[in-house]
């Protein structure tokens, strides 16, 4: 049964688990969530974090939001559900995976028969997803990558493109996923979903949590969640700082990989959050004596969203993520 359909009492947060099957000792999993019904009219969102188990840093967000606004319940508009650990098997696990190797985030909407992990994505969309109008996907960067806190929403689609224009001071890629993911599945019927994208896996990383804090916030608050009242106090105090970098409003249409042409020792000299320009060098290789052996040139004029980390690294391995074609709103 839907989450939302839960008579809760007007303004009291919940902190409960729903159970889900059972592991191998008979044990069942047990969901947490955090649900509030706003005193207000409004939306029905869901907040789901670690559909990649070792993603992190959206956990600890949806923590430090819920805890921020059940101090100010009286400024929510509609029903908020987060959802800290989606893919409860692989954060055990300290996996990005479910224990089959697959993912989670390429199996909605489920089956209720199926595999585990297709039965985890039924579960998680009956419970969670199937009764909101918006859903916030947060996510890190993979595979020794670190991301520059941005949103991924639609933007070939109107409603979509009309909300953006109310979302200051953020950047926009537009994506609509790939088959199988939450963002794709969900917005086949409708629903707004935004996946957000900040930091590295397997960690809480202080800034990150502090951008992440503000951009969840704000995005609340264009969808008429949250009071803007709110946001504009939250700005101001010692607490939460605003950290994110001037932005003009709009999206990137189009990114891409720019990947090694050489093996060796990979050294960055630009960072994600940096605005670059067509043919400066964005980094280099060098061989095991430390010679050069290669440049990395930028092929776009753009802003970089992400950046590999570990400095080995071999021809193909995707260094550099570029977001590009910026259509302002």
């Amino acid at each position: 049964m839907s989450i939302f359909a839960n008579n809760f009492p007007v303004g009291a947060w919940q902190r409960n688990f729903t159970p889900f099957e059972e592991d191998a000792a008979q044990r069942s999993w047990l969901m947490p969530y955090l649900f509030v019904r706003g005193k207000n009219p409004g939306p029905k969102i869901t907040c789901i974090a670690a559909i990649h188990g070792d993603e992190l840093n959206g956990v600890r967000m949806l923590h430090e939001l819920a805890a921020f606004l059940e101090n100010h319940s009286a400024d929510i508009n509609g029903s908020l559900c987060f959802v800290p650990v989606a893919n409860l098997m692989g954060y055990a696990n300290h996996s990005r995976y479910l224990p089959d190797r697959r993912d989670l985030n390429r199996m909605s909407t489920g089956l209720k028969d199926g595999s585990e992990g297709a039965r985890l994505a039924h579960f998680l969309w009956q419970n969670f997803i199937a009764e909101a109008d918006s859903i916030v996907d947060v996510h890190s960067g993979s595979y020794n990558r670190w991301n520059f806190p941005h949103l991924r929403g639609n933007m070939k689609d109107d409603t979509m493109r009309a909300w953006a224009k109310h979302l200051e001071n953020q950047v926009v890629l537009t994506s609509a996923g790939v088959a199988g993911s939450l963002r794709k599945e969900a917005g086949k019927i409708g629903k707004r979903v935004f996946l957000f994208e900040a930091g590295e896996t397997g960690r809480f990383e202080k800034n990150i949590l502090q951008m992440g804090f503000i951009a969840l916030l704000r995005l609340l608050v264009s969808l008429e969640a949250v009071n803007p009242q709110l946001l504009a106090d939250c700005l101001l105090t010692q607490n939460h700082p605003p950290k994110t970098n001037k932005h003009p409003t709009g999206y990137y249409r189009k990114a891409i990989w720019q990947r090694a042409t050489h093996a060796g020792l990979f050294i960055p000299e630009v960072e994600p959050g940096d605005a670059v320009v067509a043919g400066q060098r964005l980094g280099f290789i060098t061989d095991l004596f430390g010679e050069r052996r290669a440049e990395i040139l930028s092929e776009q004029t753009g802003f970089v969203l992400g950046m590999h980390l570990h400095p080995q690294v071999v021809p193909g391995r995707a260094l550099f993520h570029i977001a590009y074609e910026f259509k302002e709103l």
